[in-house]
């Protein structure tokens, strides 16, 4: 008996060895710090979805691909680091938009700023690869490939009459004429404020890329619209034309480069701690805040299938930062169609109780629009790239009714209420007069409280800010005529206006405190046997969600450029 304990302990022991063997080994991999030559340069792979942020120290895992943070953060240190030299960008199709390639391509301007060159080549691609590369000291495209810059677009989609086909009716309503969020399912085609709008937007960021591509590559902006309107065009006329330096393969990337030194890959870079581009006891917190806003928690996804910024996440970085005594200002950066009122509200309050305490400021990316702008009202100041889409100061409210669904397929309800309106958001019936009554009077309040915020925290009159409000989205480059915004600038300039509303003085260093935090390899797989992660309730809620709207404040449209 005392000789089998002892083997099975000796089995115990081996396989515990033999797990802390694998695991360290394993661990190694993901955490040991890579080789980076005494000179080489920095190759960056941009393709596909750009995020601001990665929930992963380790990318390659889960999928994800380069991030507003990771080049913004890495390309900070690349300044710094003797051993690289320059950066190598390849293009292919990107999807992102067009104040996040602005948002690249000035970290790309930073790091040629300490006298190190960029280069790009383009594999493939349209305006918004084209307008990215345009930010590099030389451009090649590639010799096989073709290049069609010829402007913006725009689609909307309208699902009334499929609805209709189907048996369902959107029992929907909007203040204000140009939020439009609700007409893909209440309408046939454009409305003349819809169009109005959209057109005016396109129209917008379309100048400011033009206006962009001219700084860039030093020529004309009149000359860079006529060519741009004239894409596509044979290769060789963008060469002429001063769009691209020249024609050929990736390798032809080299000769454009003072010398020549070997590439190290950016996720390999990534992977390097030292040096660090931020440092010191002073510390200023960069909060990340994007997707569709809601209640509860970050991640996963929302009702229109993109990533949820969770309330309860968001607010609890926001008091962690407030507390943190090191923490001397905070940069909060904002890329969110918008969402739950409610869940806006939560944050809010948050964001307003650290402005009373340390600065804030606002970065805004892509989409900082209706509850994305909500959000971004008790900042210090607020930073916008040209083409970032914002405002949309508006709310959208009602139900899908599926009675005409059910009847096709044999489901047939019977409705049971203990007062009037405990039934109202039924998906049996539309609302009846008392009800849309109650909808839209909630509805007008939120509306009055979003332009009292607008007003009391822009110094504006409610007036005002209603006649340019109504649910209308606007550029950076309008909000900012509007004074709906404080300034044109990214990431950078938004930290460097944290650094002096805190008075650090410019000769001394400060650090950066990020969140969401990434998570280590261990966390992931802890994370993964949640079981709270996997709730199926979830899926419950986001069902609910589909079949009606609470007061919410949501992008009137979906932009789409070709």
């Amino acid at each position: 008996m005392k000789r089998g304990a002892l083997i099975a302990l000796l089995v115990i022991i081996v396989i515990l060895l033999g797990l802390f063997i694998v695991g360290g080994f394993i661990y190694l991999q993901f955490t040991q710090e890579p080789f980076v030559p005494q000179k080489a340069y920095l190759k960056i792979d941009l393709g596909g979805t750009i995020s601001e942020t990665t929930h992963s120290r380790f990318p390659a895992m889960t999928g994800s691909g380069i991030s507003i943070h990771d080049l913004w953060f890495h390309l900070e240190r690349a300044a710094r680091d003797e051993r690289i030299r320059g950066v190598l960008l390849r293009i292919q199709y990107l999807d992102a938009g067009f104040a996040k390639i602005e948002e690249i391509g000035r970290l790309l301007e930073r790091f040629a700023a300490s006298k190190k060159p960029v280069a790009a080549f383009i594999i493939d691609g349209g305006l918004k690869e084209y307008y990215l590369a345009s930010f590099a000291d030389k451009v090649v495209m590639f010799k096989g490939g073709a290049l069609s810059i010829s402007g913006i677009g725009a689609e909307a989609l309208f699902l009334k009459n499929t609805l209709s086909k189907l048996g369902v009716q959107a029992d929907v309503y909007h203040i204000g004429d140009y939020k439009t969020a609700s007409n893909t399912f209440t309408e046939e085609r454009m409305t003349p404020a819809h169009r109005e709008s959209t057109q005016a937007l396109i129209d917008d960021l379309y100048q400011a890329v033009i206006e962009g591509i001219a700084v860039n590559r030093k020529l004309d902006a009149a000359k860079v619209k006529e060519l741009l309107d004239r894409s596509p065009q044979p290769q060789e006329e963008y060469v002429k034309a001063k769009l691209v330096d020249s024609l050929g393969y990736e390798d032809d990337l080299f000769k454009l480069m003072p010398a020549t030194y070997p590439e190290v890959k950016f996720r390999t870079y990534a992977k390097t701690r030292s040096p660090l581009p931020f440092s010191g006891s002073k510390k200023i917190a960069v909060i990340f805040a994007s997707g569709e806003i809601n209640m509860g928690r970050s991640g996963g996804d929302s009702l229109f299938g993109g990533d949820v910024l969770g309330a309860d996440t968001l607010a609890e970085q926001l008091r962690q930062v407030r507390n943190n005594s090191s923490v001397k200002a905070v940069v909060l950066r904002v890329d969110s169609p918008g969402g739950s009122a409610v869940a806006s509200d939560v944050i809010l309050r948050e964001a307003e109780l650290l402005s009373q305490k340390k600065p804030l400021v606002i970065s805004m990316s892509d989409l900082a629009a209706s509850g994305g702008y909500w959000i971004s009202l008790s900042a210090h100041k607020i930073f916008a790239h040209p083409e970032t889409i914002t405002a949309s100061i508006g709310v959208i409210s009602g139900k899908f009714v599926l009675k005409g669904l059910y009847d096709k397929i044999g489901i047939s309800k019977e409705i049971l209420s203990t007062s009037e309106f405990a039934g109202m958001y039924s998906d049996y019936r539309p609302f009846n007069e008392r009800e849309k009554e109650k909808v839209l009077g909630d509805m007008q309040r939120i509306y009055d409280d979003f332009l009292s915020k607008v007003a009391r925290n822009r110094k504006m009159e409610a007036k005002d800010v209603d006649r340019i409000a109504r649910g209308r989205v606007w550029s950076g480059r309008a909000a900012l005529t509007l004074r709906l915004i404080d300034g044109l600038g990214g990431l950078s300039d938004a930290l460097e206006e944290a650094r002096k509303l805190a008075r650090i003085p410019a000769s001394e260093r400060f650090g950066v405190r990020v969140y969401p935090q990434k998570k280590s390899f261990f966390e992931m797989i802890f994370a993964m046997t949640d079981v709270k992660a996997q709730n199926p309730l979830d899926a419950r809620a986001r069902l609910q969600a589909y079949q009606h709207f609470f007061p919410a404040m949501a992008m009137p449209f979906a932009l789409r450029c070709f």
